[in-house]
Order: structure tokens, then sequence, then C-alpha cells
């Protein structure tokens, strides 16, 4: 739950920002205020996360409607943190110092870290304080959600498995609020994945940038070659890979890429690993990251969809979607008795 409600308070850790030119008051929450700048950086790396997951530029209406729960979360922000404070919810400094470690594990290194802090004219005494702000809400949270969450249900995860179903069989359409339906599209499409044909590989990558030679893409395939020349002579796949694979992701556990489906990686390496059986490697083969020597551990054929096997998963997301229910109830509740005044019209 904590995980949960980590990632689902906040988008950002560091928003606030120092400028020389004058600050501008958007929204004012019990006396406290919102400047334009924190909406504008927000909304900012906001926008440009969600360029970065979607293939497809945003609609003016997709803008405008993030543009609003940009808005909507700093004021829930405010309310959320005035009301831990009213309540006098405590932080340890060891949770601090655990809410500090989590944020530099993000950044390649402690000194890119100080950049950033640098960059956001933020010290640390600031930042640390920021940290222990956000604990204080997140305590907030997991305090009011489990005193007033149930349980999920066997027959909640049914229903939801149910309708998951009729998505995916196109048996009728499913009648539901559209952002409703299209999470359950969502949850079907990865239901859908979970129970279909399926291969377990381990692979070892001789990389090959676009900006590559001639002679050092030959190079590469030489590279290769060597290596598969080594595992046909009975050497160690998976020892082979934490040698040689200039994949970072899955060098480490021996090329494991887990298990894949249809659809999951480029159509070349598709290709080839379909074609293979349980035990067997393949040649070298090219796709756009270079060069690939693949082994199959394992092949799951397709499976018709079975409740017992995700109901752990579903009774999980049942407990996520109450739980984003009850938060959604407790912040309109704060704002219904708090005095919100807006100064600028968002466009």
């Amino acid at each position: 739950m904590k995980k949960f409600l980590f990632i689902f308070f906040f988008l950002v850790i560091i928003t606030k920002i120092n400028t020389s030119v004058v600050e501008k008051v958007i929204v004012k929450v019990n006396n406290e205020n919102i400047m334009k700048s924190e909406y504008e950086k927000l909304l900012n790396v906001t926008l440009e996360q969600l360029k970065q997951l979607s293939a497809k530029e945003l609609s003016e209406k997709e803008i405008k409607e993030i543009k609003q729960k940009v808005l909507d979360q700093l004021i829930a922000d405010k309310l959320l943190l005035q009301e831990a404070k009213k309540r006098n919810i405590k932080v340890t400094k060891r949770e601090i110092e655990e809410g500090i470690k989590t944020v530099k594990s993000r950044f390649p290194s402690d000194l890119m870290f100080y950049q950033e802090l640098k960059k956001e004219n933020l010290t640390e005494k600031q930042f640390e304080k920021k940290i222990e702000e956000q604990i204080m809400v997140l305590k907030l949270i997991d305090e009011e959600i489990k005193k007033n969450l149930k349980e999920p249900t066997e027959a909640e995860a049914k229903e939801i498995f149910n309708k998951v179903i009729k998505i995916i069989e196109k048996k009728e359409d499913v009648k539901l609020p559209e952002e409703e339906k299209n999470e359950l599209k969502l949850l079907a499409q990865l239901v859908e994945r979970y129970f279909s044909e399926q291969v377990r590989v381990r692979h070892i990558l001789i990389r090959v940038e676009p900006d590559f030679s001639k002679e050092k893409k030959e190079e590469a395939l030489k590279r290769a070659r060597e290596i598969k020349s080594k595992i046909d002579k009975g050497e160690d796949f998976a020892t082979l890979a934490q040698k040689y694979s200039e994949d970072p992701g899955s060098k480490d556990r021996g090329g494991d890429l887990g298990f894949i489906a249809r659809g999951d990686t480029v159509a070349e390496f598709e290709k080839v690993v379909f074609s293979l059986k349980e035990g067997q490697v393949s040649d070298v083969f090219e796709t756009k990251f270079g060069y690939h020597i693949a082994k199959v551990i394992e092949y799951r054929a397709k499976r018709k969809p079975d409740f017992e096997q995700i109901k752990e998963d579903l009774l999980q997301y049942v407990a996520r979607r109450n739980a984003e229910k009850y938060y959604e109830q407790f912040v309109e509740q704060l704002k219904s008795k708090a005095k919100i005044q807006y100064f600028e019209i968002i466009k």
C-alpha cells in the first residue's frame, strides 16, 4: 500500500523554483499560495513525461485536461499537508533519511543529485523539509485509507475478471464510464498477454550504434560469432552473457529477459525466438540494437484465461482502485471545508 501511495501522491519531488521575476499567485488555499511558477514547472514535467510515453501528439483537449489535473493536484497537495500538520503527524529522522536515500537513488551519482538541488536553488535543509512534509502526507493518506477501506472480496475480483473476458472476447459492450472502461481495456490487454503464447529467453547482445563505421560493425559481428563458437563448444550461455553481453538490463541475470509475448519486442528478435524450440540456441542475427544470440529456456503455449491463476493480482487491482476512490473522496472532503480562491483561469 505504501509503495502505491508514494507513486500515487507525488509526480515529482522537486517542484520549488526561485526566480528573479515577480511571482504570481494563481490560487490561494486557506491563505497559502500556489505560485504560477510552481504550477508551470509541474505542468512541464508532466507533459514531458506523457510525451515520452505516448507515440502520438497530445490534443488541445487532452492538454487542457492535464493542465486542470496538475492544478487540482497542487491544491490537493496543499490541503493534505495542511491536514497532516493539523493532526500533528510525526516523522522520524530515520524515515527522512530513507526518503532522501530513495530520491538520491534515482540519480546516477551523488554529484548529479547535488547539481539538481543547485539548479533548483534548494539547500539540503530545504530539500530535507520537503521530504519530511511528503512523508507526513503519505502517513495521513495511509492512516485514512487503512481506517476506512475494506479488504477486497473474491466476488469483486471475479466481477472484474468477467468484464475483462467480455472485452477480450468482444462478446458485448461493457457499459461503464469512459475512464473506467479505458482502464479495464488496459487490464484486458495485460490479461490477454499473460495467457498468450510466450517464450522465456536469454540473449547476448553485441551493440551496434547508428554511427558505427563499416569496420566497427564488422568487428562487432566478428565478436558475436566468436561468442557463438564458444556456445557451440559447450560453454555455458548464462556465464558468457554475464561476461560479454552489452545489454545492461539483462547482462547481470545471464541474459535472461524473462517471458516475452508477441509484440513485446522488435519484429526481427520476435521472429527468431518464436521459431526456436526449448533449449535451442539461435545463430547470430541482427536487429536495430546490434547482433544477438538467443536461447529459449522455456516455451509456454497460449492458454484460456483462468481466474484462479490471476486472482491475487485482481484482488490487488481492486484494492488499488478502491484506495484511489477513497483518496479522491478524502480530498473532496478537505476541499468542501477549505477556502479556495482562484486568481487566474487555466486555459
